[in-house]
Order: structure tokens, then C-alpha cells, then sequence
């Protein structure tokens, strides 16, 4: 069976803590299919002490931070912008100084797969970790025996769905969430969620015909985000039913934020939060968001190291970092959701903080699968008769 091809991706009215997301986000400017890398260390960085190890790793940790020196490079193909890296690859390398030489991809999120298997099957791939938020490609990769068997020491402090998949770790939890622009709309048609919005514009139909953006569940994180509400928000298909007729489909987070932006559509549903908060909250003021109040679906951002990784204790530390506090912190500095209790950060709502605001009951945490090709289809056919 083959998967799901995948295009380039990307709340109630209270609002969360004091945000700081993406400072400096213009230093990094535009990205090019490989994400700006830091400059090469010095050599007193390269001769930096080593860090103290946690109490909780074991002795033989040691090793893996000495031989990191030796490798000083890390690459990771993603689909996550330098953006929403860069605050964890400067905590990273402020740990470790003699790795600063670390570049990640904005790919789109089929390609982060694709190349990686493409270049393994001529013999060799430069990649070490892969990084994505697109759940079903993740249930393929699983089926392919690529994934380096590590397992973390941090595993025991994080919940036990941390490891998705074997080598598949949970790096953040972003909701799926929608924007609005709030220029074109009164304040008695601002959502807070997708069944709220479908009284909005069938109150007004011939207002709202054609103002709504939504993901393509042709594409892998449409398919997830279209199938997560349905299969798990009460009532989702109805809510689709009656919100479809009204919308247009598009193919990337990018395009449907910026026709938020340009005031083409009022409305943009099913982005990832990863792309749609940090969107709306430096707008300035133009638009809004909103998580989804009768239930909001929770979409991992994972990433693996592969068994082929040229800098394998680079790689080890980096992921370890990432699921520590410290480095979870970093992800919410970023704009991304952290899901590991302990964390102390005030970027970004944590996933608990999401679970308070909302009800446990109303926050669902997508879990990758691999999909067959014959029941995406069949769920996109079902997908376009409610739209009409």
C-alpha cells in the first residue's frame, strides 16, 4: 500500500501568558533549502568544558558528549522553519559550544522523507535527525527500519506516548488551531473554535461563501488535521457538513496565512499552532486565533535519528537535549507547544496549560499511523461531498 503524498506545510477569548515568541526572527531572514547554520567554532569552544551531566543519565554518558567533539556537526532535514529552530540551536550550542556548526531544512514535508530515502538508496545521506510534524509519513518511515535505536534517558521523565513510534520522539505538541483577521470581521463573528464559526457564516451566507481557508487533506498534515477533528471532536463531520460549503481548499500553511493577511479569506482552519500563533501574534494586532473550544487536536512535531547518521553522538545529544526541560523550554521560544511537565517557560501555552483551559476531555493527541492509500481516498471523497 503506498501513503499519503504530502505538499510543502508549514481558542477561547482568553489569552496565555506573556508571550516572546520569535525575537529576532528577522536576523535569520529568509530561508534557503538548507536553514542558516551557525559560524564554525572557535577553538576555545572547541576545548569548552563539558557540560554537568544530569544526575538521572548514566555514567557512560560521558562518551557520548566526548565523541560529539570529534563529529561537531549536525544536520537535520525538517520542515520546521529556522525560525521556530533557532531559540533551541542557541541554547544547544550554548551547552555545547564545540557543535555549533548545526543546520536544519525547510522542506516540504513529504521531502524531508524523500530525500532522505532517495540519497540512502545511492549509498549515502548526509542527514542525521529527520524532523517533521506530518503523522501519517511518520507511520510509514516506522515500517522501513531506518530509525537509530536509541533510547533516551530522558524517557522515564515524560509521558510514556513521548516515543510515538520506535525512534520516533515527540519533540512538540502543536494544536490545531484557526486565525482570523480581524480587520474584516465584527466582534460578534470572531470564533472560538470550528462549531462556533459555522453559526457565524451560515448566519451570513453569502458573506462568508468562499472566505474560509482551509488545509487539502491531500497532503499528509491536511489529511491528519481534517481526519483528527472528525474521528475524534464530537459532532465533527456535521461541523464539516455545514463549515465545507463556504471554504476553499489549499495546499500550504504559508498560502493560507497570508490570504488571512491580504483579506482574501476571513478565515484559515486546520493550520498547525506552530505556524498559525506565532502568525497572529506578531501581526500587530491584524490578526487573531483561536484554539477549537468543543475540541482541539493536539499534532506531534517528531524527529528521528536515522541509523545512517554521520554524527551519531551529535545527533544523541541533540535529541536528548530537546526532550530535557531546558531544551523544551527553548521549543517554546521558538513558538512551538511543550509538553513535558516540569518545563518552565512563559512563550507559548504548554500542552497542561491547553488541557486546564480547555478540559482534558477536549484536548486529543494525534497519533501517527500509516495510511493506505485507499482509505485517504476514501476519506478525501467523503471530505468533498460535504463541501458540496
Amino acid at each position: 500500500m503506498s501513503t499519503i503524498p504530502l505538499a510543502p506545510t508549514s481558542r477561547p477569548a482568553s489569552r496565555p501568558t506573556r508571550r516572546r515568541l520569535l525575537r529576532g526572527a528577522a536576523a535569520v531572514g529568509s530561508l534557503a533549502a538548507l536553514g542558516g547554520a551557525l559560524s564554525a567554532c572557535t577553538a576555545d569552544e572547541a576545548n569548552a568544558a563539558a557540560p554537568q551531566t544530569p544526575a538521572h543519565y548514566p555514567a557512560s554518558y560521558d562518551r557520548i558528549v566526548e565523541a560529539s567533539r570529534r563529529e561537531r556537526k549536525l544536520l537535520i532535514y525538517s520542515n520546521t522553519s529556522q525560525t521556530n529552530w533557532q531559540p533551541a540551536f542557541d541554547a544547544f550550542t550554548r551547552r555545547y559550544p564545540w557543535l555549533s556548526d548545526i543546520r536544519a531544512t525547510n522542506l516540504g514535508g513529504s521531502a524531508v522523507y524523500e530525500r532522505y530515502y532517495s540519497e540512502s538508496a545511492a549509498g549515502a545521506s548526509p542527514a542525521d535527525v529527520l524532523a517533521n510534524n506530518a503523522g501519517p509519513l511518520w507511520g510509514d518511515y516506522a515500517t522501513r527500519d531506518v530509525a537509530a535505536g536509541y533510547r533516551s534517558p530522558e524517557k522515564d521523565h515524560l509521558p510514556d506516548w513521548a516515543e510515538l513510534l520506535p525512534g520516533v520522539w515527540t519533540m512538540s505538541t502543536d494544536p490545531v488551531a484557526l486565525i482570523y483577521n480581524r480587520k474584516t470581521l465584527s466582534r460578534d463573528q470572531i470564533p472560538d473554535g470550528l462549531r462556533s464559526l459555522a453559526a457565524i457564516v451560515e448566519a451570513r451566507p453569502s458573506r462568508f461563501r468562499g472566505r474560509i481557508g482551509v488545509y487539502d487533506p491531500t497532503n499528509a498534515y491536511g489529511y491528519a488535521s481534517n481526519q483528527g477533528y472528525t474521528s475524534k471532536v464530537a459532532g465533527g463531520w456535521d461541523t464539516f457538513r455545514r463549515l465545507l460549503p463556504f471554504a476553499h481548499a489549499d495546499h500550504s500553511s504559508g498560502t493560507l496565512v497570508e490570504k488571512v493577511v491580504s483579506g482574501e479569506y476571513d478565515f484559515s482552519i486546520n493550520l498547525s499552532g506552530g505556524v498559525a500563533i506565532p502568525a497572529a501574534e506578531n501581526s500587530g494586532g491584524l490578526m487573531g486565533w483561536s484554539y477549537y473550544a468543543e475540541g482541539t487536536v493536539v499534532m506531534p512535531r517528531a524527529l528521528s535519528i536515522v541509523k545512517t547518521a554521520p554524527h551519531p553522538h551529535a545527533a544523541r545529544l541533540f535529541l536528548d537535549f530537546l526532550l530535557s526541560a531546558e531544551g523544551q523550554a527553548a521549543v517554546a521560544e521558538g513558538g512551538l507547544v511543550p509538553y513535558r511537565p516540569d518545563v518552565r517557560q512563559d512563550a507559548m501555552d504548554s500542552l497542561q496549560d491547553m488541557r486546564r483551559k480547555l478540559g482534558a476531555e477536549r484536548v486529543h493527541l494525534y497519533r501517527p499511523v500509516r495510511v493506505p492509500e485507499r482509505v485517504q481516498e476514501a476519506y478525501v471523497a467523503r471530505w468533498r461531498k460535504a463541501g458540496g
